[in-house]
């Protein structure tokens, strides 16, 4: 499960904001991950907890925002996309070859405790 090493991440970068700001602990995290970006949110979901023991995260409620696919297709422009389609226009089929959004996995906000 490679979502406990993302989880290990994400608490040395959320580390990294509260040194920043002086903050010795957090309650609560968000963190939004792209429908396309390989993170299974319910596996990060359930290896953020042993990841933070110990830390100053440990405790922290752990939120995931869900960002859906969005594919820039040349007849209609920016449209979302489903991963069982792959990288075409659910309007035309054609291929879109940019992927706008979707592959996001970042730290969103972090509440401070």
């Amino acid at each position: 499960m490679h979502e406990a090493s993302i989880a290990l991440s994400l608490i040395e970068v959320a580390c990294d904001v509260l040194r920043e700001h002086g903050a010795s602990r957090a309650s609560a995290l968000t963190v939004r991950v792209g429908q396309w970006s390989s993170v299974v949110p319910e596996a990060l979901i359930a290896a953020f907890p042993a990841c933070a023991e110990g830390t100053p995260l440990e405790g922290a409620t752990l939120t995931i925002e869900r960002v859906p696919g969005v594919g820039d297709c040349p007849d209609h422009g920016p449209v979302e996309l489903d991963v069982r389609r792959g990288l075409r226009c659910p309007l035309c089929d054609a291929p879109t070859s940019t992927l706008v959004q979707g592959d996001e996995l970042e730290l969103d906000s972090l509440e401070i405790a």
